[in-house]
């Protein structure tokens, strides 16, 4: 059987590349050679720097050679005088108005109750006001109704099983602008 030569690891012995730092000095090198080499040819001594000749518009022109031709067509502005007198209305931000809601009577009474929070007609506006009530930290769901021969959606909170629970989340949502109306579902 013939004998297979194993490679050593590392670098080849025929192997003529430069390192890399040895580049990176070159290019360092010639890049300073170009930089100094247009510093130089910038700078000039004997260069004497001359103030542009100011040129007038014709309009200018006319206005300086026939001073009493200029006061005619000469416009005033009132500006500065008009200026003080306005009355600028200045807005602040203000909360939008909201629709009073009607404060109903603490529940009393113990026993399992649900809120309604409002009855829609589309199920996106249902949907809508049901994640509103979730930014207020309220679970709540939409159900499909029939009201008078049209379909409606119901947005209903989960149930509640203390008075107590129910007129916390109702002053909740009361504050909110959302009426709510309590509904008693068993004992």
């Amino acid at each position: 059987m013939a004998k297979r030569k194993r490679r050593k690891a590392g670098r080849r012995k025929n192997d003529s590349r430069l390192p890399g730092w040895l580049y990176m000095f070159f290019g360092l090198s010639i890049g300073l050679a170009v930089a100094a080499g247009i510093y130089v040819s910038d700078r000039s001594d004997g260069i004497t720097i001359t103030k542009p000749k100011q040129v007038r518009p014709a309009r200018i022109e006319a206005a300086v050679s026939k001073p009493e031709e200029a006061a005619t067509d000469e416009v005033e502005f009132d500006f500065y005088d008009m200026l003080p007198n306005l009355d600028i209305p200045v807005f602040e931000d203000k909360k939008p108005a909201t629709r009073p809601t009607q404060r109903r009577a603490p529940v009393e009474k113990p026993g399992i109750y649900i809120l309604q929070a409002g009855s829609f007609s589309s199920l996106e506006d249902a949907m809508r006001h049901e994640a509103n009530i979730a930014l207020l930290g309220i679970r709540a769901e939409v159900k499909k109704g029939d009201a008078n021969g049209r379909t409606v959606y119901r947005v209903y909170t989960r149930p509640l099983d203390t008075p107590e629970k129910v007129n916390r989340t109702q002053k909740r949502l009361n504050d909110a602008g959302i009426d709510t109306l309590a509904k008693r579902v068993s004992d």
